[in-house]
């Protein structure tokens, strides 16, 4: 009973807050959320990414967490050299899979 009145309040909050900018007559938000949005969605992005390269399996372990980064930062580099996101992410993919291999 507890987790449904938590999911009822967290709704109402989610439809408040979009509800709060068809109500006001400004179509554009205020001058300081304004300034905000362009940095939450990087924000939301580094929160959904690092806890899962840091800790792939819920702890940071050498066996887990180094092929996570390994293949991160390889996928990076190809993509940051190449612009060509298949090559970049099955270079990674392949390079996570040998890390753990050899660490495990």
């Amino acid at each position: 009973m507890r987790e449904l009145a938590v999911l009822v309040v967290i709704g109402l909050g989610t439809y408040a807050m979009r509800a709060a900018f068809l109500v006001t007559a400004r179509p554009e938000p205020p001058a300081s959320l304004a300034r905000t949005l362009p940095y939450v969605g990087p924000a939301v992005l580094a929160a959904i990414t690092l806890p899962a390269l840091l800790a792939p399996r819920g702890a940071v372990t050498i066996g887990d967490t180094v092929p996570a980064l390994l293949a991160a930062a390889v996928t990076a580099l190809l993509w940051w050299r190449t612009r060509s996101l298949p090559l970049a992410l099955f270079a990674g993919l392949g390079v996570s899979a040998l890390a753990e291999i050899v660490l495990r």
